[in-house]
């Protein structure tokens, strides 16, 4: 359960700079170091399951708890922003790279804490 909540985080991160350089201008070699500290933000939420992931005790619950998380945040992640740069594009849809791991983080403290519930006690 470990490795699929590993392979969604991953997956979730890469399709989110994916979006950023299908947003950006990455012929541009200007756009690389302005875009480095979006690419550091949006990835604190993958960073912090994945953390989670890795010091949590092989409990089920907690374990499965992470993969709802992983799943939540991937799935949030990679939804909001096709809705923002697919689907309806707009010139203020950057500002959505921003809020997101807002979201995200408020999402996962919720499920953080039961995960560590979960973990405590067993």
């Amino acid at each position: 359960m470990r490795t699929i909540t590993i392979a969604l985080l991953v997956a979730g991160f890469l399709a989110t700079l994916g979006f950023m350089i299908y947003a950006g201008e990455p012929e541009r070699l200007s756009w690389w170091p302005l875009v480095a500290p979006f690419a550091g933000w949006v990835g604190v939420p993958y960073a912090v399951l994945y953390l989670a992931s890795r010091r949590s005790p092989s409990t089920s619950g907690s374990r499965a708890v992470l993969l709802l998380g992983a799943a939540a945040v991937s799935g949030f992640g990679i939804l909001m922003l096709y809705e923002a740069f697919i689907a309806h594009p707009d010139a203020q849809s950057g500002i959505v790279l921003i809020f997101i791991p807002l979201y995200q983080l408020a999402g996962l403290i919720p499920l953080l804490l039961v995960a560590r519930l979960l973990a405590r006690r067993s």
